[in-house]
């Protein structure tokens, strides 16, 4: 498996997170990590593009959801996901996580979407 790297953007008050490689719980530390350092800034929107981490292991399934509810219970924040397989949309839906947030085929739909 590749490994894992990240790349963050802000874009009209949005705070997209781009994965990239084998999502674990490495990773998902990794992506922790990028929400806690954006939330301090004002940030209540999020994107978490996926669409560069095909295979995502239980343990990055876990950092998720606890991402997901500090940005939406915690902070009473708004989650896009973006770059979904069918795999892991079926995963995401199974586990709750589309019910924190909502999928989107594409970053710049999700953008439009949040940023409005």
């Amino acid at each position: 498996m590749t490994n894992f790297t990240l790349q963050t953007d802000k874009k009209n008050g949005v705070f997209i997170i781009r994965s990239n490689g084998y999502l674990d719980e490495n990773g998902g530390a990794i992506l922790f990590e990028a929400v806690q350092k954006a939330l301090p800034e004002g940030f209540q929107k999020f994107i978490l593009d996926l669409s560069e981490s095909p295979v995502i292991n239980s343990q990055g399934i876990a950092q998720i959801i606890e991402i997901s509810e500090i940005i939406v219970d915690e902070k009473s924040g708004t989650l896009a996901f973006v770059g979904l397989s069918e795999l892991t949309m079926g995963v995401f839906k199974m586990v709750g996580l589309l019910q924190m947030g909502d999928a989107y085929p594409s970053e710049e739909e999700a953008l439009q979407d949040l940023a409005e």
